[in-house]
């Protein structure tokens, strides 16, 4: 299983425990009213917890939280920003 795939599982599963519901990858759970205001600080907290990021204020838009494929790749994103420059010449 690709590390993005696990990630998506575990977002998936996170988001179960916080609606109550097991939502597609690709399922807009704020368009559903899944989700609120409330819950997606927490959902923000979570990814900084889980992943050691730092969510910026520019980062807080809703096209990157609005599904779990969407939240994926902005981990996926912001952990490629912050790695350090001699792991990104070894994969390539």
């Amino acid at each position: 299983m690709s590390r993005r795939n696990e990630l998506v599982e575990e977002l998936r599963s996170h988001l179960r425990t916080l609606t109550g519901v097991l939502v597609d990858p690709d399922e807009d759970f704020f368009a559903r009213g899944l989700v609120d205001s409330l819950r997606s600080l927490e959902i923000v907290v979570h990814v900084e917890r889980e992943y050691g990021l730092s969510v910026e204020v520019d980062d807080l838009e809703l096209d990157n939280f609005r599904t779990v494929d969407r939240i994926a790749d902005f981990v996926l994103r912001k952990q490629a920003e912050h790695a350090p420059a001699d792991v990104e010449e070894a994969s390539t």
